[in-house]
């Protein structure tokens, strides 16, 4: 029980810090709070606290009528129930109806952010990071937007303790609750990717964007951002396309590639001699599992700047990595033969 409790701490943290990033976006930011409406989610994230912790802890005699409180109060509030409750997971405790109580309060948190976020998505153009989770499920829910954007795609975090049951299986493998938590956010990782890849191959590219931004919330990662890079510019935006490879950059200056991805926008744009000097950097990065791409994209550019025998000698070497290319073997071809006739018709002359 004790990985168990630590588990639970993780994920109590987790469902705090985002609840703290959205009470700094309500309040902080931009005042949501005291509007009617900002007030009333205010007036009923602590109310619902008090409600359960009346119910939870009835001996501690909480009176829910103490927290009909000034707007201006309510952090302190909050703050009191979030010290309760961590102080409470630290104890060492092996009760099963004190895990439910626990994870009954998690998702409580998470209820309310998903109501304030939502609030915030549709009142002000803030973009609150989302969680990232490792035991927290993801409930799918589409919210109709009132400013006249598109639909919502906020999902609903919540702990199903069965998924907790599950650590007592692995304990004797995994005796590290973090490591056990790392293997849950791998698994979860893996999943979205493969899940945006699909929507890619069904022309999806709004759903497969937003696999890969789930994923993110996994593994902040410089493979998901150069592929939400790559979501973006299928959507016609290179401008995010652009600033999400210069993130996954800067994640990991060895991921190969985000600097081709990058090179590869510049080229689509008409930056040929720039897009250049970025698939030499993508050639040069030593995590590259397809290296055959840099070469191919320069040799796609060094076709475009005329400049024919540059490019036959990149598409040449692209062939040596990736022998069972058809269409490189094919491009490759065609582009000897034009040297040959244009050599021809030279000596002719």
């Amino acid at each position: 029980m004790e990985s168990t409790n630590s588990l639970l701490l993780a994920e109590f943290y987790t469902a705090t810090g985002y609840l703290d990033r959205l009470l700094f976006a309500f309040t902080d930011l931009e005042k949501i709070h005291l509007t009617p409406k900002g007030k009333n989610q205010i007036q009923k994230l602590c109310l619902e606290s008090t409600q359960f912790y009346t119910k939870s802890f009835n001996e501690l005699n909480f009176e829910a009528e103490s927290y009909i409180f000034e707007t201006s109060q309510f952090k302190n509030h909050i703050k009191f129930f979030h010290d309760f409750m961590e102080a409470f997971i630290k104890l060492p405790i092996k009760s099963e109806s004190c895990e439910k109580k626990i994870i009954e309060y998690i998702n409580h948190l998470y209820r309310n952010c998903f109501e304030l976020h939502n609030i915030i998505a549709n009142s002000t153009s803030l973009d609150v990071q989302l969680p990232r989770t490792g035991l927290a499920q993801e409930e799918e829910i589409t919210s109709i937007s009132t400013n006249g954007n598109a639909a919502l795609n906020i999902p609903l975090f919540f702990l199903d303790q069965n998924n907790i049951r599950e650590i007592s299986q692995v304990e004797s493998v995994v005796k590290s609750p973090i490591a056990f938590l790392n293997i849950k956010r791998e698994e979860k990782y893996d999943h979205f990717i493969h899940r945006g890849h699909f929507f890619i191959a069904q022309k999806n590219y709004q759903e497969a964007k937003n696999q890969f931004y789930k994923a993110r919330n996994y593994k902040d990662s410089a493979e998901v951002l150069t592929l939400l890079g790559w979501s973006y510019s299928l959507l016609d935006d290179l401008a995010e396309a652009k600033a999400y490879c210069m993130k996954a950059i800067q994640k990991d200056t060895q991921y190969g590639p985000a600097y081709n991805d990058f090179g590869n926008y510049l080229l689509n744009e008409g930056q040929v001699r720039e897009s250049l000097r970025w698939f030499e950097l993508a050639k040069r990065a030593h995590n590259y599992q397809n290296r055959e791409y840099p070469y191919i994209n320069a040799g796609r550019a060094y076709v475009l700047l005329k400049q024919y025998e540059e490019g036959l000698r990149e598409f040449s070497l692209a062939l040596t990595l990736a022998p069972h290319h058809e269409e490189l073997h094919e491009t490759v071809a065609k582009l000897k033969n034009n040297l040959d006739r244009e050599t021809s018709s030279n000596q002719m002359v």
